[in-house]
């Protein structure tokens, strides 16, 4: 899945045109993080997917400033490289974190020394883990795990400092209601 401009109406529409076809790899973090707050966590899956797949493509994984080409198919299986795209690009190389922070529902508080964690992972990637994750002054290592029944759940490995972990939809979450916080946050306190 890729969002992209396109004008394929047009009569000199070309799919290697910077102004008929881009593809930002920073917005797409953005949007994951929208669609995570609307609990839309299937579409979440779709962007991580697609931008993860595309930085394979790419040396060291480093995705560039933009694609350029045709909608994903069994024609057109991968992104064209747009030859006027800066590589790498600061920016780009952001757009990870937010994938990461939209599929884990990571939301760091530091002032009350709090991680909030939402998990929701994907079929494809049943099991990441972040090291050396800083909270304020507390740091940590955390595994993050897809269950056979498809929920996600952590497992905190280190912590150093004074740091309260809790499983807890976003507090910019549309969707989550009173009784689905509560639970959460009693089966944190309570594991």
């Amino acid at each position: 899945m890729t969002t992209m401009t396109q004008q394929e109406r047009r009569e000199a529409y070309t799919a290697y045109a910077i102004q008929d076809v881009q593809i930002d790899e920073d917005e797409h973090g953005t949007f994951a993080m929208g669609l995570m707050r609307y609990g839309l966590h299937p579409f979440v899956d779709k962007i991580c997917r697609a931008q993860f797949e595309a930085a394979a493509l790419f040396d060291f994984y480093r995705l560039p400033e933009l694609f350029s080409g045709h909608q994903r198919d069994a024609d057109h299986p991968f992104p064209a490289y747009y030859a006027a795209a800066n590589w790498p690009q600061a920016w780009s190389a952001s757009t990870l974190f937010s994938l990461l922070q939209a599929m884990l529902g990571l939301y760091p508080y530091a002032p009350f020394h709090t991680l909030l964690l939402d998990p929701h992972l994907p079929e494809w990637l049943p099991e990441i883990t972040l090291e050396n994750l800083h909270v304020g002054a507390a740091t940590m290592n955390i595994r993050f795990f897809r269950k056979p029944d498809g929920t996600s759940d952590y497992h905190v490995l280190e912590k150093k400092g004074h740091l309260h972990v809790l499983r807890q939809p976003s507090p910019w979450s549309l969707t989550a209601g009173y009784a689905e916080r509560i639970k959460d946050a009693l089966s944190s306190v309570l594991s």
